[in-house]
Order: structure tokens, then C-alpha cells, then sequence
């Protein structure tokens, strides 16, 4: 049982990158354009009900976009990240807390597993099964082995929920999955740099479907 004592304590202790609202007056400090503000751009690319799918979260961090698509009734959901980019962060620890703190406040075993190592040795090297959706939420432009990457997400994925920033990025991307025989079926601009007053190019969701 997470008291709220804990739950401030844990909360104020780390360092956190996506932004989560544990209650009313307990938010991680991320940052503006992850987590949960992310996550509502993000489900505007869902069904509203992920009832019987299998999703996998690439890059899934502090485990919040898992903990929201096993909410919305998945039937599994599998995470994936790799500790090395951050290794002083302890997400492992934070997605392990985030998720026991969600099942208890909503009285639900949540059908989450994941997976600690690199998103290309993971899917590579694991028999992760298929896929209904996948999130590769600014994840994939990071790989140094894309091509395969997105090869292999062919193989298993249905559909593919893409972040990604930089026009130089983003054409590689859009190239690699046009490759591969996906079809691009929906963008959106996010404009956080202009709801924050800032110069820089802008995030991307490209949904991607076979």
C-alpha cells in the first residue's frame, strides 16, 4: 500500500522526464511535451477502447503511456526501454512505482510487463509476439539501426504511432516506413515550442498502418 507520504516522497525524489499527475497536488516535474500532455495527443491516434489488443510502448520511459493503453481495457501491454540513455534517472524504478501506484488506485491488476535493453536487441532477439499497436514516441529517430527497426515492426505491428522532430528526421523516418509498405493515414503538428514560446522544430505523430 503507497501512502501519500510516500507517493510525495517518491515523487519529489527523482528525477523524472514525463510528466504525470498522481493526484491533485502530486505532479512529477517532467517535461512540458512528455507525459501526460503528450498523452492526450497521443490518444487522439487511438480507438477508445484498446479492448482486446496487444500494444508495445518503444521507448516507454517512466511507464506512463503503458499504464494509460492498459487503462483504456488492453489486454497486454509490453514496454520496452533502455537505461543506458539516462543511466542516473532509475526509470526502471519509477515505471515499476508508477504502475503499482496506478493498480492500486484504481483496484486493477494492469496486464503490463517490461522489458529493460535496447528496442532493436528486443526486437531482434525476443519472440514479443504481434502487435495492434505500436508507440515509438520520439524513440526510433535515436536507433542507429533504423532500417531494421522498422523491418521488424512490419513483421509484427499493425499499426505505428510515431514521434519525431527535425525535417531531417522526420523525411528518414517517412522514407524507412514508405520502404517497408507502410502507409501514412495521419499526421498532427504538436506545436509545443509555441505554446511555450520557444524556437525550435516542432514535434510530429505520424500514425503508420500496413
Amino acid at each position: 500500500m503507497i501512502s501519500k507520504e510516500e507517493l510525495i516522497k517518491f515523487v519529489g525524489t527523482r528525477s523524472w522526464y514525463q510528466t504525470i499527475q498522481f493526484e491533485e497536488d502530486v505532479r512529477s516535474k517532467g517535461y512540458d511535451w512528455c507525459g501526460e500532455p503528450a498523452w492526450r495527443n497521443i490518444k487522439t491516434f487511438l480507438p477508445e477502447s484498446l479492448e482486446d489488443m496487444r500494444v508495445l510502448d518503444l521507448g516507454c520511459n517512466a511507464g506512463l503511456f503503458c499504464v494509460e493503453m492498459a487503462l483504456l481495457g488492453a489486454k497486454e501491454v509490453i514496454g520496452v526501454d533502455y537505461s543506458g540513455w539516462r543511466p542516473n534517472w532509475d526509470f526502471a524504478e519509477q515505471r515499476e512505482f508508477v504502475t503499482a501506484y496506478f493498480e492500486q488506485k484504481y483496484n486493477r491488476k494492469l496486464p503490463i510487463t517490461y522489458i529493460t535493453g535496447m528496442m532493436e536487441d528486443v526486437l531482434e532477439k525476443q519472440d514479443i509476439g504481434k502487435f495492434d499497436y505500436v508507440l515509438a514516441i520520439a524513440s526510433i529517430y535515436y536507433s542507429t539501426r533504423q532500417d531494421s527497426v522498422v523491418k521488424r515492426l512490419y513483421d509484427i505491428a499493425n499499426k505505428v504511432i510515431v514521434r519525431v522532430r527535425d525535417d531531417d528526421r522526420i523525411a528518414v523516418v517517412k522514407k524507412l516506413f514508405g520502404k517497408y509498405n507502410f502507409k501514412e493515414t495521419k499526421i498532427l503538428q504538436e506545436k509545443w515550442w509555441e505554446k511555450l514560446h520557444k524556437q525550435t522544430d516542432d514535434f510530429y505523430l505520424f500514425l503508420f498502418e500496413k
